[in-house]
């Protein structure tokens, strides 16, 4: 197969996670450098094991997401409401664990592949990223004064289980993913006489 001018390795990697989450862990290699059009030596060039391709196609960092939430909340100059950048902050991370939640399960279920190392350097940038921006949002005094790393475990995990309960199959229950989500900035940035949502 003749190779496209100027494959990415982030085109590999897309074309990648579609095969392996699609077909699974005995997906070939052969059949990601079909779905990108090049040759498979292609793909061992810059990727030297399919446990290696297979690891980096399931690593999706969402670091782009979060710079673009981070930079709209610096140009604000400080005047920024809260209560709407804990529900940028919460669609934020609802929509790039969407995108991970089925990757990291494909990679717990494949435990001789998992790059822990890698995982928990991960985890520590996410974490430390949070509270880095609720170190911020309490300091300016515009969320409630609660230790950052735990309010950054405890917004991290609230939007995990939420993406868990829509990929485990019908609602647990009536509220939605809107109501959650104003609950959750209400435990942050108590609103002022605000109706209670049902």
């Amino acid at each position: 197969m003749a190779r496209p001018q100027g494959i990415t390795d982030e085109e590999v990697l897309a074309a990648a996670r579609v095969v392996f989450l699609s077909k699974g862990i005995t997906a070939t290699v052969e059949e990601v450098a079909e779905r990108c059009h090049v040759g498979v030596a292609t793909i061992f060039r810059r990727f030297p094991t399919k446990q290696a391709l297979f690891s980096a196609a399931m690593t999706v960092g969402n670091e782009a997401e979060w710079g673009r939430f981070l930079e709209k909340r610096a140009a604000s100059d400080g005047h920024a409401d809260a209560r709407a950048g804990l529900t940028d902050l919460a669609h934020t991370l609802l929509d790039a664990a969407r995108k991970m939640l089925p990757m990291m399960m494909m990679m717990m279920s494949n435990p001789s592949i998992v790059d822990k190392d890698g995982r928990a350097k991960r985890a520590q940038w996410i974490l430390k990223s949070l509270a880095d921006y609720f170190t911020l949002e309490i300091e300016a005094g515009r969320v409630i004064d609660i230790d950052p790393r735990v309010a950054a475990r405890v917004w991290l995990g609230s939007i995990r289980q939420l993406v868990m309960f829509e990929t485990l199959g019908p609602p647990v229950d009536e509220l939605s993913n809107e109501a959650f989500i104003d609950g959750l900035v209400d435990m942050f940035c108590p609103p002022l006489a605000k109706p209670r949502k049902k």
